[in-house]
């Protein structure tokens, strides 16, 4: 082969470095076996004797091109005996994104001059920190301890000598500014934020997800290795079962993850777990000691003060009111803050004043 490449990165920046025409894996494993189920009758001659064996010809593939998302759509066989599935081609190029071990480690031995290259994630500067104790009471309202304790806890991030992951614990009542300060932080560094919503992981599947299964099966390893962003938001993480927890031991610990398909390390990333528990006692009585002692932060948000409901409001008001493009008289402007005042989130906030406008623009539309 001329070149090969092994790429850790998302699909967007993988696309980027390959050719425009190209052979994937589904196309040429779809071949192999298609060519494999094939029989070839042969006839002696006249003395019995059989004509010599033709040499299989090796199909040419100027660009062989594997996305991450192709593992999971070939048989198991492709993957476990890659190199052979490779013999039966001739490959000007080849480009892998995000292999499994099993076939990274067969490309390595086979091919050690193969190229890795590795997506360069933004990383957070001072500049960010900037950004971040200058604007982030106004983005984030009635969190103002909550900035001290980020600056502090992210600040080692922007050290050269420091790689591993800044864990943090985001802990308090749902809907005051947790998940909202992890896509602000996102928003900062200039990155899509990688999501993934714990309480939706209940079952036997998810250790299937976390220390991986087979290759046609999902995978937190595959998912970080697929991801844009170097914000990571582990939401509503005290939802997950406590024997799912070593899974991260590793991950908190040097930045590194491991299941047995995939490897992968998280260098000067932001790793953020929530929890909606609002007493830190029950935090740590709840995710365990084990666990709790491997985040480099626990930070806990405040329940919204009057002050702070009054100027989300007023902020979802102005929203709202160019939204709608209707202004509503004084009377109803009163009810609705003496109503949203008594809600306990942002969400329930911006619920309170978007109902009272829909509400007000139909019933002027019917009066007309």
């Amino acid at each position: 082969m001329n070149r090969i490449i092994i790429y850790y990165g998302s699909k967007e920046k993988f696309n980027q470095i390959i050719p425009k025409e190209y052979r994937n894996l589904t196309d040429l494993a779809y071949e192999s076996d298609k060519d494999g189920k094939s029989m070839r009758l042969v006839i002696p001659n006249q003395n019995g004797e059989y004509p010599p064996e033709e040499k299989e010809e090796k199909i040419n593939v100027k660009n062989f091109v594997i996305s991450s998302d192709e593992y999971a759509g070939v048989r198991e066989h492709v993957i476990i005996n890659f190199a052979n599935f490779l013999s039966k081609f001739n490959i000007e190029n080849l480009y892998i994104q995000n292999p499994p071990l099993q076939i990274s480690e067969q490309i390595r031995r086979l091919y050690p001059d193969a190229e890795i290259k590795y997506q360069k994630y933004k990383k957070l500067t001072t500049s960010h920190l900037f950004s971040l104790n200058n604007d982030y009471d106004n983005k984030i309202i009635g969190q103002e301890d909550v900035k001290i304790e980020l600056l502090q806890a992210l600040f080692p991030l922007t050290l050269r000598y420091r790689k591993k992951p800044v864990v943090l614990l985001f802990y308090g009542k749902s809907g005051i500014g947790k998940t909202e300060t992890a896509k602000y932080l996102a928003k900062i560094i200039g990155e899509p934020i990688f999501r993934k919503q714990f309480s939706m992981y209940q079952n036997n599947q998810f250790a299937t997800y976390l220390f991986g299964g087979a290759h046609y099966e999902k995978s937190f390893a595959k998912d970080l290795l697929d991801r844009k962003s170097n914000v990571l938001l582990l939401d509503e993480f005290d939802k997950a079962h406590p024997s799912f927890h070593s899974a991260f031991y590793q991950l908190f610990d040097e930045g590194v993850y491991e299941d047995q398909n995939y490897y992968l390390e998280l260098k000067k990333s932001i790793i953020i777990c929530t929890s909606n528990y609002t007493d830190l006692r029950d935090v740590e009585e709840n995710l365990g000691s084990a666990i709790y002692n491997r985040f480099d932060k626990v930070i806990h948000f405040n329940d919204l003060t009057d002050e702070s409901k009054i100027k989300i409001g007023e902020m979802a008001f102005k929203k709202y009111e160019k939204d709608f493009k209707y202004q509503l008289d004084e009377p109803t402007k009163l009810r609705l803050k003496n109503s949203y005042i008594q809600c306990e989130n942002v969400r329930q906030i911006q619920h309170t004043i978007e109902n009272t406008f829909a509400l007000s623009v139909i019933l002027s539309k019917v009066k007309k």
